[in-house]
């Protein structure tokens, strides 16, 4: 991905790329400013086991950017599939129905994909607090920073599944994605509180 041009597009009239776009691209930033950390981390500790691990989120981070721009990519078709959707034609009972149909299927996509950044963020949010923990303290400002944009992120992508969710017909395909939704949710609540406590006694500790 071009940020540059995504930048461009994203400040532009154009109804895409945006807030959903942003989200995953907030997440893949997070993602970068983890693996710098892991690489300055790697080789001051005398435990080979906290080195092992940063050498793990290195093999594993850049396949998670990749991923993350290509739902970035990929919000921003959904979007348009749900777009092209509406101006389907509307005059026979026939074209209604394959509308609606295709309305609400555009819609099931517009909900996969912030669902697949936010599942995610869980795997970011784990590296983020190993790192917070056993990582370069020069840099801990760094993974403090990945922490936030992980939670812009998440917020970013919540927000767009419940919105999009308040679309779909089916009660039961609607619950499905809410409980999925209320899981990651969870997941990301618990070590969200675990974060924020490393970073609350790291700040404490420099201003005592």
């Amino acid at each position: 991905m071009d940020l540059n041009q995504f930048f461009e597009e994203l400040a532009s009239q154009k109804p895409v790329p945006g807030g959903g776009s942003a989200s995953c691209v907030s997440a893949a930033m997070a993602a970068s400013l983890l693996e710098m950390v892991a690489w300055l981390s790697i080789g001051r500790s005398n435990d080979e086991s906290i080195d092992n691990q940063f050498k793990g989120i290195l093999s594993e981070v850049k396949e998670v950017k990749t991923h993350l721009f290509r739902l970035a990519d990929e919000d921003a078709k959904g979007y348009l599939k749900v777009m092209e959707a509406f101006k389907l034609p509307k005059t026979t009972e026939e074209e209604k129905d394959l509308r609606k149909q295709a309305i609400q299927k555009a819609f099931e996509g517009a909900i996969t994909t912030p669902l697949a950044l936010l599942e995610k963020t869980l795997d970011l949010m784990e590296w983020n607090a190993f790192t917070l923990e056993h990582g370069n303290t020069n840099a801990f400002s760094d993974a403090g920073v990945a922490y936030h944009l992980i939670r812009t992120a998440f917020e970013g992508g919540k927000m767009n599944v419940l919105i999009n969710l308040g679309s779909l017909h089916d009660s039961n395909l609607k619950n499905d994605y809410l409980n999925k939704l209320r899981d990651i949710e969870e997941k990301f609540d618990s070590k969200k509180q675990e974060i924020e406590n490393q970073i609350k006694t790291w700040i404490d500790a420099i201003l005592k």
